[in-house]
């Protein structure tokens, strides 16, 4: 009788781990990543059903620059990650997103040939994702003839000019702009500012507006990539500055850094006030440069990085789970948003999901918002999109990148900025409370 009183105890304490162990599985695989109801306080991925997508994959591709000095595909590969999340919670009414993403070498033919490519040869419906100093005015009217529209973050003019692209960001001449109104508004007596030469042109022009318009003088300077010694690069933007003026750096997190270095170690960092377009809104950074804590102020074109909204929420959940290898920085939000509204296109088209279809949606696109922006995104039917135009500015602190202001709309020095917000109450694109 003991014996069996024994055999019966060892038997409940193993059916109790059992059901215990089964419970927690169960409540780990109801909670997966990005699954859940959709809410003002709850952003999810797709449907956010927690179950895995297994039907005919729908084929979605990317374009991102990769050249000795400038990264651009940690904003494909984010895209990605997005829709890794959108897959495992029920991806577009059951079929998952097949992501292609392809480098390109700043290389005109080889743009147009990886264009003809995804469009042609790999049969995608939708062309996302795309980010260069150049792909934009290489492919803009292909894309046209073709019907697509390219959900990206855009970096040259054609990106802000033509109908063929939709940016999620606002682009490094409007960042520009928004960094300068930054340093005008805490005193600056000069406006500087340096970016790329393969990008001044377009990048700097407005900066040098912001400048006329505040009665100071202003100086651009174009800058070789690879930067190959960034000492004197440096020197020589703070001197043409002076004393009290300001310094706008428009550069990626892999050639900035040098130029930040060297300030510190020349003893420059409190000679003039440093100003900075979006690349470098980077914990990495924030963490390897504690000098420019609170003296580095950056134009933010999306939210936030850790402000508790629910796609930031999302977007660190993601980049965890998806993308445990790519710091928390502004070209993942750039990811994470382009993935989002592709998917928000994708689950709007009724009836069978083709190019004509999807990029149709993508054109209908209106009032969509997204914790991310001051402002819901849109697309619509107008010449030009610059649906990013109202932004934040942040800053270094303790390793992290901290909020400095609220939402401020980007200073209308191009007549471009007018015209958009003009068709933006027109047509109802970003008016919805």
């Amino acid at each position: 009788m003991r014996s069996m009183k024994i055999k019966l105890g060892v038997g409940c304490v193993v059916g109790a781990v059992l059901v215990l162990a089964a419970l927690a599985t169960s409540a780990g695989a109801a909670n997966p990543v990005g699954s859940g109801k959709a809410s003002a306080t709850k952003a999810v991925c797709g449907m956010g059903t927690g179950k895995a997508a297994t039907g005919k994959p729908i084929k979605l591709g990317g374009i991102d620059m990769l050249i000795p000095g400038v990264d651009f595909t940690t904003v494909g590969k984010f895209a990605d990650a997005y829709f890794k999340c959108v897959n495992a919670n029920g991806g577009i009414n059951g079929r998952p997103i097949k992501y292609t993403l392809y480098d390109e070498a700043l290389n005109p033919t080889q743009e147009a040939s990886l264009a003809k490519k995804l469009v042609e040869s790999d049969k995608v419906v939708g062309i996302v994702g795309n980010t260069s100093f150049a792909e934009c005015g290489t492919n803009w009217k292909y894309y046209k003839s073709k019907g697509f529209v390219v959900i990206g973050a855009g970096v040259q003019a054609e990106c802000y000019s033509t109908p063929s692209f939709a940016e999620v960001n606002m682009g490094p001449r409007y960042s520009n702009i928004g960094a300068a109104q930054r340093l005008v508004k805490l005193g600056a007596k000069s406006l500087v500012v340096a970016s790329p030469d393969t990008i001044s042109a377009y990048a700097d022009g407005g900066v040098a507006k912001v400048a006329q318009a505040a009665g100071i003088p202003s100086h651009i300077f174009p800058i070789k990539l690879p930067i190959t010694d960034a000492n004197s690069t440096i020197l020589q933007l703070v001197q043409a500055a002076g004393d009290g003026g300001g310094v706008v750096l428009d550069f990626t997190p892999d050639s900035a850094p040098a130029l930040m270095q060297a300030a510190i170690s020349q003893g420059l960092v409190d000679k003039v006030l440093w100003g900075s377009s979006t690349p470098i809104a980077n914990e990495f950074m924030a963490k390897q440069f504690p000098q420019f804590d609170g003296k580095m102020h950056i134009n933010q074109e999306v939210g936030g990085i850790g402000d508790g909204t629910p796609d930031e929420v999302l977007y660190a959940q993601i980049t965890k789970k998806y993308a445990p290898s790519i710091a928390l920085q502004a070209f993942g939000q750039f990811g994470y948003l382009i993935g989002q509204m592709a998917t928000k296109a994708l689950l709007s088209v009724q009836g069978p999901i083709t190019a004509k279809s999807y990029n149709n949606a993508v054109r209908a696109l209106k009032n969509a918002k997204t914790s991310m922006l001051c402002k819901p995104f849109y697309v619509g039917s107008v010449a030009y999109h610059i649906p990013n135009n109202v932004d934040i500015n942040v800053t270094y602190k303790a390793g992290a990148v901290v909020g400095e202001t609220g939402c401020i709309p980007i200073q209308p020095v191009d007549p471009q900025l007018t015209q958009t917000r003009a068709w933006e109450k027109k047509f109802n694109l970003n008016t919805a409370k």
